[in-house]
């Protein structure tokens, strides 16, 4: 094939977004004729094109790609993948007459792709290459670990956006991943590894990623979630109801471990949950949103003794006497909650081995002081105040006696309560923190916050091998208050990642041997570029990736002597972004560059062309398809071609508009796709997989 193309049609475009996606891709010149399929068959007929289409969704998307049927002149091959339900006619057979579609996956080939075609295709590709192929794949993947991770993701619905740290919280919880003490890593740094691992071989699909490089969230393809899918339940790793009913029936001595809900509008009657539970680990539910208030009628928190993980927090119908059943579950170790619980009863001190409690989705959650005495928790997770009564000089004593194993606390609000501030110095594992300053925030009271972000600072110094990171939210918060949390940024130590958020005067006076920031994200501050640049001059040797938020974003003007280390640049403007300059030799190591911006416009002073080091570019993509056309332009003119994504982004659409979903059009970029191919990934992985009970 002398030209290949692969083109993923996600659920946002319509049934026309097939031929003005792939003309201007195929043709190369960006011409005007990108509506013509009369252009596309003339394309077609004069060379040799393998053209992949990945994830149709929609019956007339299928109709309009199956017009291109006459593309077969020059031996060119389309190819389609599909989750539609087709008739047998349209899926070929290979070799051994098993049918390409694998599980509910269609694969239509269209145009005259014969069972010997197929056959003989195949054979022309060299011993060495499968080889390659294989030896990459079983590196990793032969581990009983990592296919315990890879079927993992099965608990998830299709097409759902799977966050990197809460998985691995879970993966922990549950012990499907252990320390290496030859290598002296822990539990943790291993999930991560793996997951890294599956990423890296496009297994597992990245769909958001951060300015500095790390996966924020990441799912699987559909033919790779089929195919685990298969495999876990041939090996009864995880039970999924899916509707109303449940994937497979109870079988006699089959114990179920993990339960995944998967409520849609079909689901409108009782749910047939299995019979026998008391052995199950781990339970997660997803309902869609006409189900979101009818599922807990159906669940017994009595019997699932041994839960270890419970994922609830899409679900709106939790109340406070559920709450209190889930308290009497004395193995939990992950907790997660909707918003409908606004406050934690002191029950809750009875799970001596919860590891992590996550109520993010509620707007502020009273907390009894309870929870911090709990020996093993590690992440709490929401926007917190303690309770009233719970911050006397005798409760407090006894908490600054014990040792604490918490890491990360994100976060609490400041208020006339000073319990979570005085706490803090004696949480010597803390490696993140959150802090909402709001309007009663009183500055006679900040003493002890003040004293408490200094010393965690300081800390720092102690904690070399670990990411310390720093949020403040000063939205609404008085002018002298904001004043002083300035002040207390400027304190010796250091701290891997900082996040200001809310209107400023100025920025801490850093000094960059004394402070070592490495990522720094600024949201909302109201100050000027050049304000803003001024300020972190002290930073431009150290700081690897820098994100502003604002509005209205312009008059930024990034200059050689800016930002010498500088990896990662994220610019978002929520309504609009102009006067962006960045002049030639700037950021000489940057790596990725994000420009998020519905509104976004011609940009004339930045030339991507001329970032010698430059592999990723990423916009919105609600942007302009010309717009869109001249970076990928760019891109292809780059030496590295760097990969162009399209996402959605909340934080740059506008106001009052619902958030966007975390989803990514990638372009200049290649997956893995095709039964041949996830056949042979699947046997890697499972080739030597265990049975298990």
């Amino acid at each position: 094939m002398t030209n290949c193309l692969l083109i993923s049609i996600t659920k946002n475009h319509g049934a026309t977004a097939s031929s003005s996606r792939i003309i201007p891709q195929v043709n190369g010149d960006g011409a005007e004729h990108a509506a013509s399929d009369h252009l596309l068959a003339g394309l077609l007929k004069t060379g040799r094109y393998l053209i992949v289409i990945d994830g149709v969704n929609t019956h007339e998307l299928y109709d309009v790609l199956s017009a291109f049927s006459w593309a077969d002149g020059m031996g060119g091959r389309i190819i389609m993948t599909t989750t539609i339900q087709l008739p047998a006619a349209t899926c070929c057979k290979c070799g051994n007459g098993s049918s390409l579609a694998m599980d509910s996956t269609s694969q239509v080939f269209i145009g005259e792709l014969t069972e010997s075609g197929f056959v003989e295709a195949c054979l022309h590709l060299r011993d060495d290459t499968l080889a390659r192929m294989h030896r990459s794949n079983n590196e990793i993947l032969s581990s009983p670990v990592v296919q315990d991770l890879l079927l993992y993701f099965c608990m998830f619905p299709r097409d759902h956006p799977v966050r990197r740290n809460p998985l691995i919280r879970r993966w922990l919880a549950e012990g499907l991943v252990f320390p290496q003490p030859e290598t002296e890593n822990f539990s943790q740094d291993v999930a991560v590894k793996n997951l890294e691992s599956l990423i890296s071989r496009n297994i597992i699909q990245p769909i958001q990623v951060r300015t500095y490089g790390n996966v924020k969230k990441c799912q699987t393809s559909g033919i790779m979630l089929n195919s685990i899918s298969s495999k876990s339940k041939s090996q009864n790793f995880i039970t999924m109801l899916c509707g109303g009913q449940t994937t497979e029936k109870n079988l006699p001595g089959k114990e179920i471990r993990r339960l995944s809900l998967h409520l849609n509008g079909a689901a409108n009657g009782p749910l047939n949950l299995p019979k026998e539970l008391s052995r199950l680990h781990t339970l997660a539910v997803f309902p869609d949103d006409t189900n979101v208030t009818r599922h807990q009628a159906n669940l017994n928190y009595a019997e699932y003794k041994l839960l270890r993980v419970l994922d609830l927090k899409e679900c709106a119908d939790v109340k406070a006497e559920h709450v209190g059943k889930i308290c009497d579950l004395l193995l939990l170790k992950y907790l997660s909650l909707g918003d409908s619980i606004d406050k934690v009863p002191r029950k809750i001190a009875k799970l001596k081995w919860l590891e992590t409690l996550d109520m993010r989705r509620t707007q502020v959650v009273m907390l009894p002081i309870e929870v911090l005495h709990l020996p093993g928790l590690k992440h709490l997770l929401g926007k917190f105040q303690l309770l009233e009564g719970d911050c006397t000089h005798k409760k407090l004593e006894k908490l600054l006696s014990e040792d604490s194993e918490l890491q990360r606390l994100s976060g609490f609000v400041t208020d006339k309560n000073e319990g979570f501030a005085q706490l803090m110095s004696r949480m010597g594992k803390l490696r993140k923190v959150k802090i909402w300053c709001d309007s009663t925030a009183d500055v006679m009271k900040l003493v002890c916050v003040l004293g408490a972000t200094e010393k965690f600072i300081c800390g720092g110094l102690d904690m070399t091998r670990v990411d310390r990171s720093l949020s403040i939210d000063l939205q609404g918060c008085p002018t002298e208050c904001s004043e002083q949390f300035m002040d207390s940024l400027q304190a010796t130590g250091r701290l891997t990642s900082l996040k200001l958020r809310g209107k400023l005067m100025r920025l801490p006076q850093f000094k960059a041997k004394l402070n070592y920031i490495e990522e720094l994200c600024l949201s909302r501050t109201n100050l000027s570029g050049d304000t803003i640049l001024d300020g972190l001059s002290e930073l431009r040797m150290t700081l690897k990736c820098l994100k502003l938020v604002e509005d209205k974003l312009g008059h930024l003007v990034i200059k050689p002597e800016h930002f010498r280390s500088l990896k990662g640049l994220c610019l978002v403007g929520e309504q609009s972004m102009e006067d962006i300059t960045i002049q030639d030799e700037a950021m000489p190591y940057l790596v990725s560059l994000h420009m998020l911006c519905a509104a976004l416009g011609n940009l004339p002073g930045v030339d991507i062309t001329r970032m010698a080091r430059l592999k990723e570019v990423t916009l919105h993509s609600g942007v302009q398809e010309s717009i869109k056309d001249g970076w990928q332009t760019a891109a292809k003119n780059h030496p590295n071609r760097p990969s162009v994504l399209f996402i959605h982004h909340a934080n740059s659409s506008p106001r009052g508009s619902p958030p966007c979903q975390a989803t990514a059009e990638i372009a200049n970029q290649t997956k893995p796709i095709g039964r041949k191919f996830t056949a042979s990934i699947m046997g890697g992985i499972f080739g030597c997989a265990r049975p298990r009970s």
